[in-house]
C-alpha cells in the first residue's frame, strides 16, 4: 500500500495504468527522479533536456547525484523502496540486474522521431532492460604544445616510447583499459586482446612506471594535468578532452587503439513514476535534441540518425564518429565482469589487486 506521500501530485484519474513488465505502473504528473553525473555533463543535460522537457510537459525533473548507480539500485528494490525513475548503469549490470532489479523498457511508447534513433542502433544496444545512450571514449591525449602534429604519439607503443617521446605521463589507477595499452605497446593485435595475459601486462606496466607523473582515479584529472604541465601525454577519457579542444586549449585526441564503450540507461524495478521516466527517456532519444546535446558536451549517442544531425566540427570527436570507431577497440566488459580463472574474484577485482601491488613497489 502506498503512504500519502508517495499518492502526492498524482492525477487521480490515471492512478494506476497499465501493467508494462514490472508490474503495476504507476503515472505520476509532476515528477521525474533521474540520475545525474554532474559536472559540466550535468550542466549540458540540464540545459538541453532537462529544462526544455520541463517546459514542454510540466514535469520536473529532479537529480540525485551519484557516481555508481548499481548496487544503489539493487539496495532500492531489494528494501521495496525504489526512489529513482531513470539511472545510469554499466553495461554489465544491465545483465547482472535485469531479473532482479531492473523494469522492462516498453519500446512502443517512444515517439516517432525517438523510434528512428533507436532503428538506426545495433540491436544489442536496445536491451529489454537497457538501452545505450551514450558512446564512451578513452583514447591517447597530448599536449599540443609539447608536441606537434608531425612528431605526435600514434599508438601505445608510441606512449610507451619514452627516448622517442619524452615528457611525463599519466595514466588511470585501474586495470581496465591499461592492461590493454600495455599489451598493444608489447605487439599484441587489438583483435588478440581477450582473454588478457596479465602477467605480460604487469611487466610492460612496470615499464612505463617511472615516467608517470599520476595514476589518475578521476576523468576531471587528466586534462588539468595536461593543461598544468604535470603530464604531456596521458590515457584520458576523450568527452571531457575534446571538449577543451574544441574551446581551443592546446589538447589533442589521437583514436588510433582508443577504447569504446557504453553507458546504458535503465528503469528500475518498481519505479516511483514510470511513464515520466519513459517520457525522459524518449525525449532524449529525440535525434535533432541528441545532436545539440553533444554540441554541447561532446559525449554521443550510438545511432548514425544523431550523428547525421550533429555538427561535423563537434561529431568529429565522438566516440562513434566511423572514422575513429575504425581505429578503435570495442572494450569488453563481459571479459572483465567474468570470473578469474581458477579464482573467486572477478577479472577486474583480481586484475585490481595485482596492480596496486605492482603501484606499491
Amino acid at each position: 500500500m502506498l503512504g500519502s506521500d508517495r499518492l502526492k501530485g498524482m492525477v487521480s484519474a490515471l492512478a494506476v495504468t497499465a501493467t508494462l513488465g514490472a508490474g503495476p505502473v504507476l503515472a505520476q504528473s509532476t515528477e521525474v527522479i533521474m540520475q545525474d553525473p554532474g559536472g559540466g555533463y550535468g550542466e549540458a543535460l540540464r540545459k538541453v533536456m532537462y529544462d526544455t522537457f520541463e517546459e514542454e510537459t510540466g514535469i520536473d525533473v529532479i537529480t540525485v547525484q551519484e557516481a555508481r548507480s548499481g548496487p544503489r539500485i539493487k539496495a532500492q528494490v531489494e528494501a521495496g523502496k525504489t526512489e529513482w525513475d531513470l539511472t545510469f548503469i554499466f553495461d554489465q549490470e544491465t545483465k547482472l540486474l535485469g531479473d532482479c532489479c531492473l523494469a522492462d523498457i516498453d519500446y512502443s511508447m517512444m515517439s516517432e522521431g525517438a523510434q528512428k534513433t533507436l532503428a538506426a542502433m545495433p540491436d544489442n544496444l536496445k536491451r529489454p532492460k537497457g538501452v545505450a545512450l551514450q558512446v564512451i571514449g578513452v583514447g591517447l591525449v597530448y599536449n599540443t604544445d609539447v608536441y606537434s602534429e608531425e612528431e605526435a604519439p600514434k599508438s601505445w607503443a608510441d606512449f610507451w616510447d619514452v627516448e622517442g617521446f619524452p615528457g611525463q605521463r599519466c595514466l588511470p589507477a585501474w586495470p581496465r583499459f591499461v592492461m590493454e595499452a600495455a599489451l598493444m605497446a608489447d605487439g599484441v593485435e587489438k583483435d588478440q586482446l581477450y582473454p588478457l595475459d596479465m602477467d605480460r601486462a604487469l611487466a610492460k606496466i612496470a615499464e612505463i612506471k617511472p615516467h608517470v607523473s599520476k595514476w589518475w582515479t578521476t576523468s576531471a584529472q587528466p586534462p588539468q594535468l595536461l593543461l598544468d604541465g604535470e603530464a604531456d601525454m596521458c590515457m584520458a577519457y576523450t568527452g571531457s578532452t575534446s571538449k577543451l579542444a574544441l574551446d581551443g586549449a592546446p589538447i589533442e585526441v589521437e583514436w588510433n587503439q582508443g577504447f569504446i564503450y557504453y553507458d546504458f540507461f535503465s528503469i528500475p524495478k518498481d519505479a516511483p513514476n514510470y511513464e515520466n521516466a519513459m517520457k525522459l527517456l524518449s525525449w532524449r532519444l529525440e535525434p535533432e535534441r541528441a545532436a545539440e546535446l553533444t554540441s554541447n558536451f561532446p559525449v554521443a549517442l550510438p545511432s548514425s540518425v544523431v550523428f547525421e544531425a550533429a555538427d561535423p566540427a563537434v561529431s568529429t570527436y565522438w566516440a562513434n564518429n566511423p572514422a575513429n570507431v575504425s581505429r578503435a577497440i570495442e572494450w569488453s566488459p563481459d571479459y572483465w565482469g567474468a570470473m578469474s580463472e581458477g579464482g573467486t574474484t572477478t577479472n577486474e577485482e583480481h586484475g585490481q589487486e595485482q596492480l596496486n601491488a605492482l603501484l606499491a613497489q
